[in-house]
């Protein structure tokens, strides 16, 4: 038998891992067994590929230098190699051969330490935390209860879901950002290039229309001050950032955020999606609702929302049910199908389909609000753009129209 190395499709999905057979046209039927369509078939090298512990400064940089996808990835493989019964260290060995840089280093450390007797979350937490600590507690619920392939089963559709919603907002926002930098890029030149040599044949500026002084006093600010155009949006960005540490200002700032016209739904939408859906496929997965609600508060980016999971967790704590926790706490306000669907699933016995509905619903929403703010954003920068032009081509004729009376 010969090990191949092979890439293909499963679930719409792209895979990738290794499977044993007499030659590749076997080795391709027993992908299409498996219910894989194979793309790429190659004998594999040798096993035993050396993969060197990482240094601490890689351990440091480990959580900025692996991108989400290639986890993701990860995790897809790991889910179909322990479904088909392989054992955890070498799921976790051929996920490291299969991985690259920092990623198949933490791979293999982790399979290096399930295998000298530590348990695998635990392993997990130490090579690779900046999985994060959902993820984290559906590895360590799922090696309890002996269900790891569909922990990791979940882990891959929550990554999914936090994906699409970063695409969604990602795509949303790229076409407006590109048509301000042209903006910018085109005002700069008009600015420091073009107006001073206009200016340059329109002698006295005292004897220049309002219009057209103005024109070349903006013009004079820009080549003096102009990089604040830039570094001024940099910095507001930066310090908006470093306020939000704060505990308390934090918390203000993304309650704010929250309630910005126009803007603050996406943040609702987005928040709501991510709740909804996270707390049904932990529930699904076996997780108590305090320890879900425990493990959510640790994942939301919003102070406010966290804020408010922290409220309904001690409600619950206390005994009351989750929809009583959630309409005592402003998620009533800011997700008001939560409660209601929530009930009813508390009465049904289904808590997560109802859960995953609202998260469905709001999900949907938050790309429909996104569609709209792109078709605001599209005419709102030809009127700033077309004000520009129309500005400095009535400050310029009316400036030529001033030297001519001037002349005669």
């Amino acid at each position: 038998m010969t090990r191949f190395r092979y890439t293909g499709i499963q679930g719409g999905a792209r895979v990738s891992g290794f499977v044993e057979a007499e030659d590749p046209t076997a080795a391709r039927a027993a992908l299409r067994e498996r219910g894989v369509t194979p793309l790429a078939v190659a004998p594999a090298p040798p096993r035993g590929r050396v993969i060197r512990p990482r240094n601490a400064a890689e351990r440091a940089l480990s959580r900025w230098l692996v991108s989400r996808q290639s986890v993701e990835q990860a995790f897809m493989q790991l889910a179909v190699l322990l479904r088909g019964d392989v054992a955890v260290v070498e799921a976790f060995e051929t996920a490291a051969e299969l991985a690259d840089g920092l990623l198949a280093q933490a791979l293999a450390e982790t399979a290096q330490a399930v295998r000298g007797g530590s348990s695998l979350a635990k392993a997990m937490r130490a090579a690779m935390p900046w999985v994060g600590e959902l993820h984290l507690g559906l590895v360590a619920v799922g090696e309890a209860n002996g269900a790891l392939p569909r922990m990791f089963d979940y882990c891959v559709g929550l990554m999914a879901e936090r994906r699409k919603l970063r695409n969604e907002i990602v795509r949303a926002m790229t076409y407006p950002a590109i048509v301000v930098l042209m903006g910018m890029g085109v005002g700069y030149y008009v600015s420091t290039v073009a107006i001073p040599q206009i200016a340059s044949v329109m002698g006295d500026p005292g004897a220049l229309p309002p219009i057209t002084r103005s024109l070349l006093d903006t013009s004079d600010w820009v080549k003096a001050r102009g990089h604040w155009l830039i570094l001024g949006p940099v910095l507001a960005v930066a310090s908006v950032a470093l306020l939000r540490r704060v505990p308390g200002l934090g918390l203000a700032l993304d309650r704010v955020g929250l309630a910005l016209p126009l803007f603050g739904k996406v943040g609702r939408f987005s928040g709501n999606a991510l709740f909804n859906q996270t707390l049904a496929i932990l529930l699904e997965s076996g997780i108590s609702v305090v320890e879900s609600l425990a493990l959510i508060r640790g994942t939301l980016a919003n102070a406010f929302y966290r804020r408010q999971v922290a409220a309904v967790r001690e409600g619950v704590l206390a005994g009351k049910p989750l929809s009583e926790g959630i309409a005592a706490s402003a998620l009533d306000r800011l997700s008001p199908l939560t409660k209601a669907l929530v009930r009813v699933g508390e009465s049904s016995g289904d808590l997560a389909e109802g859960l995953r509905y609202v998260g469905d619903f709001y999900a949907q929403a938050l790309a429909r609000r996104l569609d709209l703010l792109g078709k605001l954003v599209e005419p709102a920068l030809v009127i700033v753009v077309g004000g520009m032009v129309a500005y400095v081509y009535v400050a310029f004729f009316m400036g030529m129209a001033a030297m001519n009376a001037a002349a005669g």
